[in-house]
């Protein structure tokens, strides 16, 4: 069976790639002209693409049986570019996939963030109305809609949460705090949320490959379990052997300092993690997903180790001159 997998340079796209040649798929991971090949296993064949271009779509994704689509971006500068790359992208690969006369399935990641935070910690459910309070969020959305109205192929959309694993920068940005002897809390409330391993995502991934039964179905993506902010310090500092500080920083604070992040990146025009897009997630009361429909319709059995994967995620950032 061939995989075609966009956005197989990055960090969830490259883990995607030597999950599948793994497990016996051939992959096409497709990516931008100008990408770097640094994460892709040799044995993937790379396919360089024109995500703007109809036809170089149809060439790549030609002879394929899967396509999982997950290029896009997490930051951008303006609203205006954040769609391009996540409802833009979407339409031309939707518009590629129906020009093919052979069946195919496409597998579209999104995110918990075109959903909504929860409320009073009751983990939000897949038919819920969509309310995303960011603009990535509702570019997700707007792109998931798009694929429900458009798509004329069998489609799964999958709602990963947050996704840490080897190769992932946002969460370095944590590590790195940790190792300079220093954990956080913003505000005097530990938040909840939901996270999953990225080889767990990947798990999670091929149980909807050429499953019927994942045809037309949104779901979302955790390891089922409810963490605080604090055990994620608290796992990085034993994977670390740290012992940190916790600073608790008022929210009034913490706003400055988005706000600010937020005008450096607009005045250097640069894609920064702290911004105000980030702050609306990160003062939501908490992020919570309700998985029962994936384990029902999928059997999704997850496996959640939180200790050992922080300990893993710390050695490849350590092996990778990261840390």
């Amino acid at each position: 069976m061939k995989i075609a997998i966009t956005g197989a340079n990055g960090f969830v796209g490259s883990n995607l790639v030597k999950h599948f040649i793994s497990a016996g798929y051939e992959v096409k991971a497709i990516i931008r002209a100008n990408a770097a090949t640094t994460f892709i296993p040799s044995s993937a064949q790379i396919v360089r693409v024109d995500y703007d271009d109809v036809t170089s779509l149809l060439s790549a994704f030609t002879g394929v049986d899967i396509i999982i689509h997950n290029a896009g971006k997490t930051k951008a500068n303006n609203a205006e570019q954040m769609f391009k790359a996540n409802l833009g992208i979407t339409e031309k690969i939707i518009a590629a996939s129906n020009r093919i006369a052979e069946s195919q399935q496409i597998i579209y990641l999104s995110s918990q963030a075109a959903s909504c935070p929860s409320i009073n910690n009751i983990p939000v459910k897949e038919d819920e109305l969509g309310a995303p309070i960011t603009i990535y969020g509702k570019s997700k959305l707007a792109a998931e809609e798009v694929i429900k109205q458009k798509c004329k192929k069998y489609y799964t959309i999958i709602r990963p949460c947050s996704v840490y694993g080897c190769g992932d920068k946002d969460f370095l940005q944590l590590f790195k705090i940790v190792d300079r002897g220093f954990s956080f809390q913003i505000g005097h409330k530990d938040k909840l949320l939901n996270m999953i391993y990225v080889s767990e995502l990947c798990r999670f991934i091929e149980l909807c490959v050429n499953n019927p039964s994942a045809y037309s179905q949104t779901f979302f993506a955790t390891d089922g379990q409810v963490y605080k902010q604090s055990d994620i310090f608290s796992a990085i500092a034993k994977a670390l052997n740290k012992h940190p500080i916790t600073i608790t920083v008022p929210e009034s604070l913490a706003k400055l300092v988005f706000y600010a992040g937020d005008l450096y990146g607009h005045l250097f025009h640069k894609e920064v993690v702290v911004n105000k897009e980030k702050m609306k997630e990160i003062l939501a009361d908490s992020w919570l997903a309700d998985i029962s429909k994936a384990q029902n319709i999928l059997g999704w059995q997850p496996i959640a180790n939180l200790e050992n994967n922080i300990k893993d995620t710390a050695k490849c950032y350590r092996a990778l001159g990261w840390l």
